[in-house]
């Protein structure tokens, strides 16, 4: 066996996986939804992708309960207290995780805030 048989891939592309689990931790960013649009404030962009969220940590496995760390990236950290108001109420029902806030330049300039989380998983994914 080799370490790549340890690896459970998800929507694996030629130039990513949207998600990977292994020894029991899962990984992978969160977008808005695709088109992204620019029109929608930070806050309704968070709100889309904490769905999206929530659909992928099911997909592998996984639950908003057992987020270990999530970065959170910001086009504009002046919107920091705008997407906090969000995240605190997608947290409000769990022990939130560690997480860390960083301002970016996003690969998208229509995208306002994106997700990179680390997670249990139970099992193999």
């Amino acid at each position: 066996m080799t370490p790549e048989d340890l690896i459970t891939r998800f929507g694996t592309t030629a130039r990513a996986s949207i998600a990977t689990v292994a020894n029991g931790t899962g990984y992978f960013a969160v977008t808005p939804s695709a088109p992204y649009d620019e029109t929608l404030t930070t806050a309704e962009q968070a709100r889309q992708l904490f769905g999206k969220a929530e659909a992928r940590l099911a997909e592998i496995g996984s639950s908003k309960g057992a987020m270990l760390f999530c970065a959170i990236l910001l086009r504009d950290i002046g919107d920091v207290a705008a997407f906090n108001a969000e995240w605190d109420g997608w947290v409000a029902d769990i022990a939130p995780p560690a997480r860390a806030c960083f301002e970016a330049t996003l690969a998208n300039p229509s995208l306002k805030v994106e997700l990179i989380l680390v997670c249990a998983v139970a099992g193999d994914g």
